[in-house]
């Protein structure tokens, strides 16, 4: 028995010293084994379509507007870059209303959302 259990011992060892053939490249367009993909209860990072964003565009009103300020020739240039501000704090306050700030664990909402107005405009001034 011990040497029936030696012998495939020695088998085994004498196939790992033999060069095992390298594993084939995946292709470029190949999806990624399963072990590498996300699971699909894990929160999508959002996609960024805007190039310019409310505090960029705030930054270049003040500029705009102290411009304007100090070319005196020029002062509706400061005008322009007051309302260039105001819009983009206004974007701000759309930007945040639209953003749900709910928490998820496995892509499901951890806190239910308020039914009503009034619970819904306090957690809306909570955020």
């Amino acid at each position: 028995m011990k040497d029936r259990y030696e012998q495939e011992i020695e088998q085994l060892l004498n196939e790992l010293e033999t060069d095992a053939p390298e594993p084939t490249p995946a292709p470029a367009d190949a999806p990624p084994p399963l072990d590498d993909q996300p699971s699909p209860f894990a929160p999508r990072p959002r996609q960024r379509k805007v190039f310019i964003s409310p505090t960029k565009l705030a930054i270049a009103g003040g500029i705009l507007a102290l411009i304007g300020l100090f070319l005196a020739k020029l002062m509706w240039l400061s005008l322009a870059g007051l309302v260039v501000m105001a819009v983009a704090v206004a974007w701000m306050f759309v930007r945040r209303m639209g953003q749900p700030s709910q928490q998820y664990w496995r892509g499901r909402s951890i806190e239910p959302e308020p039914r009503g107005l009034w619970p819904r405009f306090r957690r809306w001034l909570s955020r």
